[in-house]
């Protein structure tokens, strides 16, 4: 319950669809979530299974009967006759990508191929995190082989921490490139201070559910957890075709 309200409060403005669901799914959230909770801000819809409805907060996905007397929390639907395919989560990537739009190219710091853009890879990253700087060394080889590498902001001490003030400086530089690379190098770097998203980007991290660095975010908008070599990374978004 916790868990489920505190998702709530961290929810960007939705359309919305819960007038059209069933009254008896209505009330069952009104019951399980409280009276702070402003219900015609879930979206909810059918679910890819008969006599089910999915109603999504925020990045967090629960079902529920059409009678409104169970509730489905943290359970993955799984199609069996499709190799075990997920369906839940792949309807969280496409509510990530959703989220991405968000962030807008100006907002991130980009290292682009020379040559033609073959793929893309979004990366939460944190200047102090050492697996961070250990991918990091492996954008030139990723910016060889046609892949842009986007990155967001993720201090993962939060606000108002000394990492965060550092991303900050990265994000504020006269060149975010060059900065982003010494940070991780551990150099030091000129404090500097503007108008940035690195609060917003730490926020959309966390509306995704990312908890720790890198968090790779691929073009179908899965999130994929930590440290990959470049060559691993190129052939997973090969295979994505």
């Amino acid at each position: 319950m916790r868990l489920l309200i505190g998702l709530i409060t961290l929810c960007f403005s939705l359309n919305i669809h819960a007038e059209n669901a069933p009254p008896a799914i209505q009330e069952a959230l009104k019951q399980l979530l409280g009276p702070q909770a402003n219900i015609d801000k879930i979206v909810i819809q059918k679910a890819p299974v008969a006599g089910l409805y999915e109603a999504v907060l925020d990045n967090y996905i629960f079902y529920a009967t059409e009678d409104g007397r169970y509730i489905i929390r943290g359970g993955d639907i799984l199609d069996l006759k499709q190799e075990g395919r997920n369906l839940t989560e792949e309807r969280r990537n496409g509510l990530r990508l959703n989220v991405l739009n968000q962030v807008s190219d100006k907002e991130m710091i980009i290292f682009k191929p020379e040559g033609k853009t073959k793929h893309t890879l979004t990366a939460f990253t944190d200047v102090d995190c050492f697996y961070c700087a250990k991918l990091h060394k492996e954008v030139p080889a990723l910016n060889k082989a046609g892949v842009e590498v986007r990155y967001l902001a993720f201090p993962r001490s939060g606000p108002r921490s000394k990492t965060y003030n550092t991303m900050v400086s990265v994000w504020c530089a006269e060149d975010p490139l060059t900065a982003m690379t010494d940070a991780k190098a551990g150099k030091s770097i000129a404090e500097k201070t503007c108008a940035n998203p690195v609060t917003k980007e730490y926020d959309i991290g966390r509306q995704m559910g990312v908890s720790g660095t890198p968090a790779l975010l691929m073009p179908n908008g899965e999130l994929l957890p930590g440290y990959a070599p470049a060559d691993k990374l190129v052939q997973y978004l090969e295979a994505m075709k």
